[in-house]
This record gives structure tokens, C-alpha cells and sequence, in this order.
């Protein structure tokens, strides 16, 4: 190396060698699958203007100004004169209607759900009571007086009624109770009654139609075809306050439909005669 090599820059090439051309652009590696495409051209810098604020930014434009000018409008003339208005005067207010009593609401509210409890309770009642009067109508009254027979389908009634002790080991054994003893006797007046066999219903009852049930104890009537003209009896008891012990009537029920005589296959078989017997509902009333 010369003493000139030492003097020379160190970047600078060597003396007699060509400067280096400048390299152009490298072709832009194309792979396989994809086809070339334009370079994309820069995006242009928007333009300034020289009268548009960019910073510090414009304050905002009031929302009651405008940069158009009004179009005057042509006036109308002056308006029309108003008729006079009478001074206005506050409308008169109407007291309220002075409220009941709170005792009386309350009355008022109570009386109200008496009557519809009464309703509500009266009516399936009353209806039922219809329908019961409707299927046993009410009773065909025969009176019998004090001692005498009374002759009522074919069969001759008598009954006797008197005091008598109260059975052994009974609850009632009090002295405002009073135990009655009752006999009552029957008889056939013909072939008709002497089948018509069946055992009636006594009760016992006083003037205001308070009712006591009579139980039969022994009786000596046969379960087949009675003897005509011959008395067979039956015996019961019943136990009634002792105010009305000495007052109280008798009254029989009797069976007027059933014959002993008829098939079993015909019992319950619907007879027009027999129908019109049960809604007479006859009782026979003896009379002290």
C-alpha cells in the first residue's frame, strides 16, 4: 500500500476503479399460484387551503344565528280588535254529601249480610221442602174419638194409651219425663184387610205438632193371612216431656199398599191404585 493509500478516506474506493452504477429496482418475486399485480399508487396529501382553520379549532356557530338572510314579510295590517272578556270568576264549589255515621255503615253492612246469609240458606232449604211436599203431599186426617174403633180400608183400628214406669237401665229415668205405654188393636172386616198385614207407624204428638216416636215391643200379629173379624194387638212405648205426658194423641200410619198375598216378581212392580193411595198420606188420629 502506497503512502497515498493512507491519505485516501476509508469509504472512498480506490483510485482507477469505476464508480458504481446505481442497481435498479428489484423485480418484486412473483410465486407461484398468484398472479402479478400493479403497484399501488401513493394516496394523493390532501390540500390545505389557506382561509380554512385547522388549529386552534373554530368555536361553534350559535343555534339561534344563521348565515342566511329573512325575507322581510309584507305586513298584514293591524289585527282585528278583541271583543271584551268577562272577568273570570272561580266556579262555586258543591259541599260533599255529609257521610253516614261510621255505626250506622256498620248497621247498614251488618243487616245486609244477615239477609243474604238468610237467602242463601232459605233457598235450597225452601227448595227441598218443595220437593218433599211434592212426592208425600200433606197427610189425609181420619179422628177417632176417645174409645172408639175406627174402620179405615178394610181393617178396624182401636188404641189405649196410659202411664207407666220407665225400663230398667234407661237414661230417661227423670222427673221431668213421663214413659207411655200404648196398646193398639186391629182387626179384618173382610177378606181385603185380612192380607193387608203390614205393621204401621205410630208417633205421639201435642197440640204445637212436636212429634215423638213411638217403638212397637211386642207384637202378636201372624205374617200370614189374618182371620177375619178376629183382634190382634200391638204394644209399644214412648217416653215425652211430663207437662205434656196427659195430652199428647196418637197417630197411626196405616199400610194401606202392601199385601202379603203378592208375588215377590210384582213388589216393586209401579200400580196406578197403589200410587194414588201413598199420596193420600192418611193418618188416623186418636183423640184422649
Amino acid at each position: 500500500m502506497s503512502t497515498n493509500d493512507s491519505e485516501r478516506d476509508w469509504f472512498a474506493p480506490p483510485a482507477g476503479q469505476p464508480p458504481q452504477r446505481p442497481q435498479p429496482p428489484a423485480a418484486p418475486i412473483r410465486r407461484p399460484g398468484r398472479r402479478a399485480t400493479a403497484p399501488t399508487p401513493p394516496r394523493p396529501r390532501p390540500g390545505i387551503h389557506a382561509d380554512q382553520q385547522v388549529w386552534p379549532p373554530a368555536p361553534a356557530e350559535p343555534t339561534d344565528s344563521s348565515t342566511q338572510p329573512i325575507p322581510a314579510i309584507p305586513s298584514a295590517g293591524p289585527l282585528p280588535p278583541r271583543p271584551p272578556q268577562p272577568p273570570w270568576t272561580p266556579p262555586e264549589e258543591t259541599p260533599p254529601a255529609a257521610a253516614p255515621p261510621p255505626r250506622s255503615r256498620r248497621l247498614l253492612l251488618g243487616v245486609g249480610a244477615v239477609v243474604a246469609l238468610v237467602v242463601a240458606l232459605g233457598a235450597p232449604t225452601a227448595d227441598r221442602y218443595l220437593f218433599y211436599k211434592s212426592g208425600r203431599p200433606s197427610p189425609t186426617v181420619h179422628l177417632a174419638e176417645p174409645g172408639q174403633t175406627l174402620t179405615y180400608e178394610h181393617v178396624s183400628w182401636k188404641s189405649a194409651i196410659e202411664p207407666t214406669t220407665a225400663p230398667p237401665g234407661s237414661r230417661h229415668n227423670t222427673p221431668d219425663k213421663q214413659w207411655l205405654k200404648i196398646t193398639v188393636t186391629r182387626s179384618a172386616t173382610d177378606d181385603t184387610g185380612a192380607v193387608l198385614t203390614a205393621k204401621p207407624e205410630l208417633k205421639l204428638k201435642d197440640a204445637g205438632g212436636r212429634t215423638w216416636m213411638a217403638e212397637i215391643y211386642e207384637d202378636n200379629t201372624p205374617t200370614e193371612k189374618h182371620e177375619v173379624g178376629k183382634e190382634y194387638s200391638y204394644l209399644a212405648m214412648a217416653v215425652v216431656p211430663a207437662a205434656v205426658g196427659k195430652e199428647v194423641q196418637l197417630n197411626l200410619e196405616p199400610n194401606i199398599t202392601y199385601r202379603m198375598d203378592t208375588p215377590t216378581e210384582k213388589l216393586f212392580a209401579p200400580d196406578e191404585e197403589n200410587l194414588d193411595k201413598d199420596r193420600r198420606n192418611d193418618v188416623i188420629v186418636f183423640r184422649r
